[in-house]
């Protein structure tokens, strides 16, 4: 009986084993998550109950969310340098964080326990609490100390040598953030000053820590080329010529490799991709433009300087790859609403009326959403871009198309005279939606509201 149970089913003692295993696992899991993916699961655990096999996983998810909101004030400089950013940037990788968060447990514990109970947000509206700083100054320390084992793991994977520097710019850094929004929203010549300053104060650490401290900064902003604005108030509005052989000339170049490669996105996106691809390219577009703004009033440009150049042409190569993509859309319009000539005789060029012979077709569909919700999307930045005539006479000829075709098709669905009826009021519903890109979506809903009626009656 032993033998066979022994052999057989397992005990209470293996099964609570197979269990921490699992346990175990989830964890590691729940640890390397990253930050979006937490959040996912906290919201989709928030209704687990205290009992059950979710309850340990649930608790899991809440001491990994209060463990990071602690680790990511105190380590707030440097958090987002430890993700993917682009190229010339100062970043590390993400598991960086946990590791080094790993470590400051490890060797300075009672620091650790302090700090975790001053994350509170009371305490933290009263000021950064000065352990925080000291926390970042034993990491730096750390780093550059080759026998302290408790960062090996760490400087396997980056320069451990920058990231000891970043760290000690904290006290910088953290004075900076507060006022960071205000200096790229509005820039006086109070905030002025004290950007000037926290550069200066980072510059007499280190010749690179000035610069270091202004990719630091970058790294907080929802669109790191902002931080043109805080450069030209420490540098007074300096020339592309100047800029663009200092110690911060990266920040220039990067912004102008970004255009770059906007620019044959914008050219290269496929129709295919829907109006997903189309949005993508509009808002690409519509940041190109506010990037060169931001370059001409940030800088002085001249137009034959290094930087003026290249913005020039940028500008000329963004209106002639806007203005050739929006002339595609109503090829690709002609593809999703197929027409018929009314007669043999019909001239050529001659739109006639609708086909209504076959279902839509959805990829065609598709394609034609995505160049016109590149059109519609176009609508932020064109007059200043230099495009917008061309995008409204576009829109002319996009509108002309489809007015037409509506009134054509409702003729079909009210009457059954010269197609389909069924297939009227499909077309009626994807021209509608068309049309909300060229119009407005009130315009659309007038449309639906029409072939609804011709369906009642």
């Amino acid at each position: 009986m032993v033998d066979a149970v022994g052999r057989g089913s397992p005990t209470r003692g293996s099964m609570a084993a197979i269990a921490a295993q699992k346990l175990q696992l989830i964890r590691t899991l729940v640890e390397t998550a990253p930050d979006a993916a937490l959040r996912s699961l906290e919201l989709a655990l928030a209704g687990a109950g205290a009992q059950g096999s979710l309850a340990a996983v649930r608790g899991l998810v809440e001491d990994e969310a209060a463990n990071r909101y602690i680790r990511n004030n105190i380590l707030a400089p440097v958090a987002p340098l430890c993700a993917h950013r682009g190229d010339n940037c100062v970043s590390f990788p993400p598991v960086t964080l946990s590791r080094l968060w790993r470590a400051l447990r490890l060797i300075a514990p009672q620091q650790v326990q302090d700090a975790s109970a001053k994350c509170n947000p009371w305490d933290l509206e009263n000021g950064t609490p000065p352990v925080f700083d000291e926390l970042c100054a034993i990491a730096a320390a750390g780093l550059r100390d080759s026998s302290n084992e408790a960062f090996d793991s760490i400087r396997s994977i980056c320069d451990p040598e920058q990231l000891a520097m970043c760290l000690q710019l904290s006290t910088i850094t953290r004075t900076c953030l507060p006022r960071l929004s205000e200096w790229v929203s509005r820039m006086s010549d109070e905030r002025a000053a004290a950007a000037r300053l926290a550069y200066r104060d980072a510059c007499r650490i280190s010749e690179d820590a000035g610069p270091l401290l202004l990719d630091i900064l970058s790294a907080h902003l929802p669109d790191e080329w902002r931080i043109l604005r805080v450069i030209s108030a420490v540098m007074d509005r300096p020339s592309d010529r100047y800029l663009a052989s200092s110690e911060v000339s990266r920040f220039g170049e990067r912004v102008l490799a970004d255009i770059g490669e906007a620019l044959t996105r914008i050219e290269e996106f496929d129709f295919a991709g829907g109006e997903k691809a189309g949005r993508a390219a509009g808002l690409d577009a519509q940041r190109v433009q506010m990037q060169i703004l931001e370059f001409q009033q940030s800088i002085e440009v001249a137009k034959d300087g290094p930087w003026g150049k290249r913005l020039f042409r940028f500008k000329q190569q963004m209106a002639k790859i806007c203005e050739a993509r929006m002339d595609q859309a109503d090829r690709e319009l002609d593809k999703a609403l197929p027409t018929r000539p009314i007669s043999m005789l019909a001239k050529k060029g001659s739109r006639g009326v609708a086909k209504l012979t076959d279902e839509p077709d959805e990829a065609m569909i598709r394609r034609a959403k995505g160049a016109l919700t590149f059109v519609a999307e176009l609508r932020a930045c064109a007059d200043k871009a230099g495009y917008g005539s061309s995008r409204n006479k576009i829109l002319e000829k996009l509108n002309a198309r489809l007015d037409p075709y509506i009134e054509d098709v409702l003729h079909v669905a009210r009457t059954g005279e010269g197609g389909d009826s069924g297939l009227a009021v499909k077309y009626l519903d994807v021209a509608a939606g068309f049309i909300a890109y060229t119009r407005d979506d009130k315009t659309a809903e007038i449309v639906r509201r029409r072939a609804a009626a011709a369906i009642a009656a």
